[in-house]
């Protein structure tokens, strides 16, 4: 049947060409992308694997790079733990050369100068090793600075290692301060012949314990500094920077100055908030009066002075007062450190986790490396020396350890860099495989779709001659009205 109003022929062949204009759309996009899947619409199951494989394909290549940064890192501080061993060999080869009864104290010397900067040669590599911002060879348990009362440090900042005798200057300044909380604190000084004395203070300038300043006897070593009376004491001890509390004024009201007899262990005691303290007195002022000896600023035999606390339940001063210089050494049950945290963070070696495996779907794989810290506190060194036989022998025992612990560590990074670099063997293994079978599953087969274009175009073409035709019918209608 002719009809004006709906062509059936044309509409059939305009239906046809929708089809077949949507497949060739779909081929042209195909070869212009290079992929089967451009969208959902096209696979969504295909799409769902190969998004989980390109995932697993970025996060392969993301560990790669993190292994490779482990891998130097790894490098770096096994590289400088190498020349912390050839130091330490020669350190200890100093040490042999030490123990030689042959040496003399001044070939002892120079042995133990050298074996010194070799130490500090250790401690300077341990310091200075870093990469990405880490220090893998760096203390793992750095010493905050002290909490200072003025200029005056805490007393074991001055006596890291009880009973050891260290050496000072003689002055009229505060020697260091004692932290509320210690207990069983014991501290003995060495006059060396002249006259150096030990002096106890509260920081509101209580004098709890030494010489007198003033009164019918003044002590020779506070005179011979111009501390005569408690104005001048005040003025010239009691200052802010010495550790005093501002406004502090001296008072000798509970001084402590010795015995009947002088006696190292405690001639004198003292009770003072809660503290028990006792006191040797002064050898100086034991001496005889006849000979003219008596507080004359040289020590006979009684060289020593010793102030010993049960407690202390306040920061106390502890001032030395003399000429010269003298020893002294600190022993103690419980000593606070007091410490501030440094506005820039110390170098610290830390642990840090390297992720070793993060596929889709699965919890994330890691390796700790854990720090090495190569310092000479650490490695068990700090205070060795090789001036007399007894610290030979200790260095020479603290020395093995200290290698055999730079061993251990070279060893471990040396694992370390294995277990990394098969990791990355594996990775990249796996990343081909995964490229391979995302590719089957996503990328276009290009001779397929180019005879699926070439077919869809052909078509295409008959379409539109078919629709040509399918056109000329409403002019059926035309020529019978004519006839």
């Amino acid at each position: 049947m002719l009809t004006i109003n709906h062509n059936e022929t044309a509409a059939l062949s305009n239906k046809t060409r929708k089809t077949n204009s949507s497949e060739l759309a779909k081929s042209i996009e195909r070869l212009s992308s290079g992929l089967r899947i451009n969208g959902a619409k096209d696979d969504s199951a295909g799409q769902a694997i190969a998004n989980r494989m390109t995932a697993n394909i970025n996060a392969d290549s993301v560990v790669a790079r993190g292994l490779d940064d482990a891998i130097s890192y790894s490098q770096t501080a096994e590289g400088s733990l190498s020349q912390v061993s050839q130091l330490l060999i020669r350190a200890k080869s100093l040490a042999i050369q030490a123990a030689n009864g042959t040496m003399s104290e001044s070939d002892r010397q120079s042995i133990d100068n050298e074996y010194q900067q070799i130490l500090a040669g250790i401690n300077d590599i341990a310091s200075q090793t870093e990469i990405f911002g880490q220090y893998p060879l760096a203390t793992d348990s750095p010493e905050m600075p002290p909490v200072l009362l003025g200029n005056v440090e805490p007393i074991n900042t001055k006596f890291p290692v009880p009973g050891q005798n260290y050496s000072f200057n003689s002055g009229v300044v505060p020697l260091a301060y004692i932290p509320a909380g210690a207990t069983n604190i014991t501290i003995t000084i060495d006059a060396l012949g002249q006259d150096d004395d030990l002096q106890l203070f509260t920081r509101d300038g209580k004098h709890l314990v030494g010489t007198p300043i003033d009164g019918s006897d003044p002590d020779y070593t506070w005179v011979s500094k111009g501390i005569t009376d408690d104005a001048s004491a005040t003025t010239k001890l009691l200052t802010t920077s010495n550790g005093f509390a501002s406004g502090a004024t001296y008072d000798d009201s509970q001084l402590i100055t010795g015995g009947a007899t002088w006696a190292l262990n405690g001639s004198d005691t003292l009770s003072y908030n809660g503290m028990n303290i006792s006191y040797s007195g002064d050898g100086d002022r034991y001496e005889d009066v006849a000979a003219g000896e008596f507080n004359d600023g040289t020590n006979g035999a009684n060289r020593q002075e010793r102030i010993t606390l049960d407690n202390v339940s306040e920061d106390l001063i502890v001032v030395v007062v003399g000429n010269g210089s003298f020893t002294s050494n600190l022993t103690w049950g419980t000593l606070p450190q007091p410490t501030v945290t440094p506005t820039v963070p110390p170098k610290q070696s830390r642990p840090f986790d390297v992720v070793t495996s993060a596929s889709f779907g699965q919890q994330v794989q890691s390796d700790t490396i854990e720090p090495t810290p190569t310092d000479t506190k650490s490695l068990g060194l700090s205070n060795t020396s090789l001036i007399s036989d007894a610290s030979v022998s200790t260095a020479m025992n603290a020395l093995d350890a200290a290698l055999d612990k730079v061993s251990s560590y070279r060893s471990t990074y040396g694992a370390k860099i294995n277990r990394y670099t098969s990791n990355k063997t594996v990775l990249a293994q796996q990343n081909t495989a995964t490229q391979a079978a995302r590719s089957r599953i996503q990328d276009a087969d290009y001779a397929l779709e180019a005879s699926r274009l070439a077919r869809a175009q052909i078509l295409e073409q008959g379409q539109n001659a078919a629709l040509k035709i399918a056109n000329q019918t409403p002019q059926a209608v035309l020529s019978l009205l004519n006839s």
